[in-house]
This record gives C-alpha cells, structure tokens and sequence, in this order.
C-alpha cells in the first residue's frame, strides 16, 4: 500500500494516507484523528500541531524538518484492542527519524455516528 502525505505549515498538520477512502474517521485526542477502512484497517492518520507534537520526543522535529519530509513509513499493528503505529520520517537529506505514538486502545472511543443514535 503506497503511503501519500502533506504538510500544512502555516496549520502545522500532517496528513499521512493511502489511496483507500476511509469508511469512518475517529477522532482519539485533540491532535489526532485516525481513518479506519472496515476491511483494511487504518487507512490514514491527522496528526495536529504536528511540529510541537514530535518535538516533544525529539527536537530535530520542527516545522522547517516537517516540510522538507520526502516519505514516510507507517507500520501498525493490531493486538488485542490496541493498534501500534509506527512512524518513519525521512526528509530530503535522508535523515531518518522514529516518532512514537502512544498504543491507542480502540475501545476509547465512540463513534460519532453510533454516538448520535444513543438517546
């Protein structure tokens, strides 16, 4: 699965997706928004206020890396009721650096249309 990105400085959001429409987007906190396919799983991520996001584990993630990105790498698992995603950003001078996302359990959330029919 080819992985596509873009990176909004003036928003400070990173978009990582493939080409597979998303059938829900749920969103887990306030900087991340993760799209799930019912068949293949997670299709695409929203990450906001990126650069002060990864900054906060590594201080070579800044705005000015973020937009030079060339690619990413997205490996996720799924065990249980939690997913692992892994990132790989590479910018154009081929610096390689490994953010950490948090295990995010998929039970903690609800989804917003499952969450409108609940009276």
């Amino acid at each position: 699965m080819k992985i596509k990105f873009h990176y909004s400085f003036e928003d400070d959001v990173l978009n990582i997706y493939t080409e597979t429409a998303p059938s829900e987007t749920i969103e887990f906190s306030e900087f991340l928004n993760i799209d799930v396919d019912n068949k293949t799983g997670i299709v695409g991520l929203e990450i906001f206020e990126a650069s002060i996001f990864f900054n906060q584990q590594d201080k070579e993630i800044t705005k000015q890396f973020l937009s030079s990105l060339k690619e990413i790498e997205v490996h996720y698992n799924e065990w249980r009721n939690m997913w692992f995603i892994n990132l790989v950003l590479i910018n154009k001078d081929g610096k390689r650096i490994k953010p950490k996302l948090p295990p995010l359990r998929k039970s903690e959330y609800v989804s917003p249309l499952i969450g409108s029919l609940v009276v």
